[in-house]
């Protein structure tokens, strides 16, 4: 499932892609994405170690059980691997080539899931490489469909997907669970009567502003 969706999602970023550059982000349509939209996101560099959330899809959300804007995705990862993270997220902006995170994370229920996070460079409105399009895919979907909340998260390998005949499957081995505090900016309660927001014509038009 997962594998399949990153693909397709991957293959729209390199239709966009100049052929030695990253796309633009007013490039990218978010009608084209539209059966992805709940699990896409969208980061603006603000320095060497902070990448902002400027759009979360409501699926992504729900799984963390708040709103993510403006919360800082380097945070959701153990303070351990932060590093391994940020030199992830800068290969993917300096060599304008998309990256793949495998992982693993523990639910609010005890259970085990595998993810992919694939992380794709954009250009902001002057024509820098500073946003990076994302996506986080389970691989097996169906714990997160009952509302489970990710506690703990843990990187296994970043790779390259361009070079990659077939995405690599995490070790699932992980340190124990802990809350996950994301505390960059401001918390937002994503959580009003029990149901996760909709904000899917926001992300929409957040996806497409420059």
């Amino acid at each position: 499932m997962r594998q399949t969706a990153a693909r397709k999602i991957l293959s729209y970023w390199q239709a966009l892609a100049p052929e030695d550059g990253a796309p633009a982000q007013t490039s990218v349509a978010p009608r084209a994405l539209k059966s992805f939209l709940p699990d896409l996101f969208l980061l603006e560099r603000l320095d060497r170690s902070v990448f902002a959330f400027r759009m979360a899809g409501t699926r992504l959300c729900a799984r963390y059980g708040r709103e993510l804007r403006d919360h800082d995705f380097v945070r959701l990862w153990p303070a351990a691997q932060h590093g391994d993270i940020l030199a992830a997220l800068g290969r993917c902006l300096q060599d304008a080539r998309p990256v793949t995170l495998e992982g693993a994370a523990a639910t609010l229920d005890g259970k085990t899931v595998a993810f992919q996070v694939l992380l794709m460079p954009l250009t902001d409105a002057a024509g820098r490489t500073t946003r990076v399009l994302g996506a986080m895919l389970a691989a097996d979907d169906q714990a997160l469909r009952d509302g489970q909340i990710l506690i703990s998260q843990t990187l296994d390998a970043a790779i390259d997907p361009l070079r990659s005949a077939a995405y690599a499957e995490p070790s699932l081995a992980f340190a124990a669970a802990r809350e996950t505090k994301v505390s960059f900016l401001r918390v937002v309660d994503g959580w009003k009567d029990g149901r996760a927001p909709a904000r899917d014509a926001a992300a929409n038009a957040t996806l497409a502003a420059g």
